[in-house]
């Protein structure tokens, strides 16, 4: 069975993606009702969220070294990061609750301190081409895995 990737994008009705402000409670209130088992995400997009909507990044704490016990009918955030820029920063969408944890997709030049970074807080992760993450493979991988037939991604 294929997996299914939905595109759900919050755009003005001239069908710009920028200049204005999107209701982002109605946002991801439709995006639950697509029923996703992983939200896909880029490392570019998790910066920015914590810029805008942020108070700073927090320390680790030990619980941040975890994987959360959250209820299974979450979704998983999937955070493509190849370039290992959220070293520091992850363990605020760790942290985030309505997310059951994150899976972290890299490449084979992925730098090997991110690496251990990842291992060294039990974060999930998958590797799959080259220089760039192959999603083909990695949507494969997280079916065949993770059990995520259905992914989100949305602007």
């Amino acid at each position: 069975m294929k997996s299914e990737i939905i595109i759900h994008n919050s755009v003005s009705l001239d069908g710009s993606l920028t200049g204005f402000m999107p209701d982002m409670e109605l946002h991801y209130r439709i995006a639950g009702d697509y029923k996703p088992d992983a939200h896909l995400i880029g490392s570019e997009t998790i910066i920015k969220g914590n810029e805008m909507f942020g108070d700073g990044i927090p320390d680790e704490v030990p619980s941040d070294f975890e994987q959360p016990q959250r209820d299974k009918s979450l979704p998983w955030w999937i955070i493509v990061d190849s370039g290992g820029k959220l070293k520091g920063i992850l363990h605020t969408c760790r942290r985030f609750e309505y997310c059951r944890d994150v899976i972290i997709l890299v490449s084979e030049s992925t730098p090997a301190d991110y690496l251990e970074h990842l291992k060294d807080r039990n974060y999930n992760f998958i590797i799959t081409g080259k220089e760039k993450v192959d999603l083909n493979m990695a949507v494969d991988r997280l079916r065949e895995k993770f059990g995520i037939f259905r992914i989100l991604t949305d602007t």
